[in-house]
């Protein structure tokens, strides 16, 4: 059966040219690499090659493509066949789309420059690398071994004794990471930012297969959501557990789920639920549903388990959550039905699909998202500049009532764990001290205002509450 090409199809026109002869054309999209074809008469054969094809973007601008090769196919109704380019790799999305030529070719003319970065590695962080990777293939050995022994065994006695593996001499391997990244943060600690930036790369592209053989290392490097901290990667996090099929990958997986960043993450689950019974106390006499709260860049939004816990909760809270990934938000759909499921009651609860952006341009705050008794945000601010981030404590603090009270996570400058995310993971974010997180409010009406930390000293919270 044929495929019907979709209402919201961009389709552009264009010429194909071979020789002294053009055909008028219409196309579309077949693959981000391809394009469906329709000739405006009769097409020619199969497998005919063009000299060149000229389109006209939307904006009214003529465009040139280079060579390309005629595939006859009917696959979508209405179109004659695809287009493979034979010269370039072109990103046809984005000239249907966006209006715009990229050639995918054009990032190779980068690669001398990039292969030239290596010259300018310091010898120490060579050697520091060199060696270790020689003993994490070492490691590699020793527990791929094991391994084989235990696909041998039956289930149960595998299951037990690859336990024990991991709380003896797993543990051990995991304490020997510890100290390599004592050694690593000594060893970068006085680095500008651009050589942090080219340290980090040339690491990563050296222990690009350990990256790879833990679940939690692989999903941060190659971010398939676009960002790092994505609700999956918080969901590994929050159960921090060992992850993979071998022992030495579950090893790789647990380390970092385990740090103090990471711990982190738990501690302001729990943080969360307590701030938020304590502005619940200053407004006694609401209605059913009457104590509204907001999440801002929420997540899976795993501390909604720590406050639904008794019926009296689904009666008080009307709860709304704010994310730009709709990923995000039907994970956090997901576990608001497990909490609904297991209690046997309904939730009152909003999803808003909104982005930092869209907040920055509303000027009518209250009347766009409502105003809140309560409201915070822990994953956000960290990838924020001042000048933003400012801005939108601003319009955060026009959604809070009288008497509301926002808080607001930030990683401290001095967190441990800071080396470890930036070279193993790829994950930089945008400390902050005490002080840089307070000014942040200046100019913005407060009752009180104060910066506190977490049991690990990772996170800060900055907590703001707004004039009766």
């Amino acid at each position: 059966m044929l495929a019907e090409a979709p209402s919201t199809e961009v389709v552009l026109g264009g010429r194909l040219h071979r020789g002294d002869e053009a055909w008028q054309v219409s196309i579309c999209s077949a693959s981000r690499l391809s394009l469906y074809v329709a000739f405006a008469a009769a097409p020619p054969p199969d497998r005919t090659e063009f000299a060149k094809l000229t389109v006209t973007t939307p904006g009214g601008k003529e465009v040139e493509l280079s060579g390309c090769r005629l595939a006859v196919e009917y696959t979508r109704k209405g179109y004659h066949g695809r287009l493979v380019f034979l010269e370039d790799v072109y990103d046809l999305h984005a000239l249907l789309f966006e209006g715009k030529l990229v050639n995918l070719k054009g990032f190779f003319q980068n690669l001398p420059l990039v292969l030239s970065q290596k010259e300018r590695i310091k010898p120490a962080f060579r050697d520091y690398t060199s060696d270790l990777l020689y003993d994490l293939s070492v490691y590699k050995k020793f527990f791929n071994e094991q391994d084989r022994v235990l696909a041998n065994e039956p289930a149960r006695v595998a299951e037990a004794a690859q336990q024990t593996l991991l709380r003896t001499e797993g543990r051990r391997f995991l304490g020997y990471f510890d100290a390599q990244l004592a050694a690593l943060g000594e060893l970068v600690q006085g680095f500008e930012k651009e050589e942090h930036e080219r340290h980090g790369f040339y690491f990563r592209r050296k222990v690009w297969e350990h990256i790879l053989a833990s679940e939690f290392l692989k999903r941060t490097n190659l971010k398939p959501r676009g960002y790092a901290g994505d609700a999956e990667m918080m969901v590994m996090l929050y159960e921090n557990q060992y992850v993979g099929n071998y022992v030495f990958n579950q090893l790789l997986h647990k380390h970092p789920v385990e740090t103090p960043a990471a711990q982190a993450v738990r501690n302001r689950r729990r943080r969360i639920p307590q701030v938020l019974r304590s502005v619940l106390a200053r407004f006694p006499e609401l209605p059913a549903h009457g104590f509204k709260f907001m999440s801002v860049a929420s997540g899976p939004a795993w501390e909604l388990q720590d406050l639904f816990l008794a019926a009296e909760d689904f009666e008080r809270f009307h709860c709304t959550l704010l994310d730009q990934d709709p990923e995000a938000l039907a994970s956090a759909r997901a576990g608001i039905a497990r909490i609904e499921a297991a209690r046997d009651i309904r939730i009152q609860a909003e999803y808003l699909n909104e982005s930092v952006r869209t907040m920055l341009r509303t000027r009518d705050m209250a009347g766009r998202f409502g105003q809140f008794h309560f409201i915070y945000s822990m994953g956000l601010f960290d990838y924020l500049t001042p000048p933003v981030a400012r801005a939108v404590l601003a319009k955060l603090h026009q959604l809070l009532l009288p008497g509301g009270t926002l808080l607001v996570g930030n990683y401290w400058m001095g967190q441990p764990t800071r080396y470890y995310m930036e070279y193993w993971m790829d994950w930089v974010l945008y400390y902050r001290t005490e002080q840089d997180f307070l000014e942040l409010t200046e100019g913005l009406a407060a009752q009180e205002r104060a910066v506190s930390f977490d049991e690990s000293r990772c996170q800060m919270f900055l907590q703001l509450t707004k004039p009766c």
